[in-house]
């Protein structure tokens, strides 16, 4: 009897740490970090290419790119400090760092072209 009671015991608990492990997991926080892309002369660039990477450990966390228009939306983690990386062929790449104190609502970039 008491192996039984041993037995379902730590079956509960076993339960129980998957299912805290799971509830921590969807705990994570994600915010929406749009605006557009343009360059020096105030044209918007289409097709550029917006990485999230996690600035503790470089981790990649998520990709999109420009559309017609060189407007972006990126989802980022809303706990922690991530840079954005702006890079099309024909112009320099820039870098942004995503804080709790950016404005998320309206993160423009201005590129400058390789050749100036």
């Amino acid at each position: 009897m008491k192996v039984k009671s041993l037995v379902v015991l730590a079956a509960v608990v076993v339960i129980a740490v998957i299912t805290c492990s799971f509830t921590m997991k969807s705990d994570v926080k994600w915010i929406t970090v749009s605006g557009y892309v343009d360059n020096t002369s105030g044209d918007v660039i289409s097709q550029v290419d917006v990485t999230c990477t996690l600035n503790s450990d470089h981790t990649l966390l998520n990709r999109t790119q420009t559309n017609a228009e060189g407007y972006y939306s990126i989802q980022v983690k809303q706990s922690e400090s991530c840079t954005l990386t702006f890079s099309h062929v024909s112009y320099v790449p820039q870098d942004e760092i995503v804080t709790s104190d950016t404005d998320i609502d309206d993160m423009n970039v201005t590129l400058r072209s390789q050749e100036e």
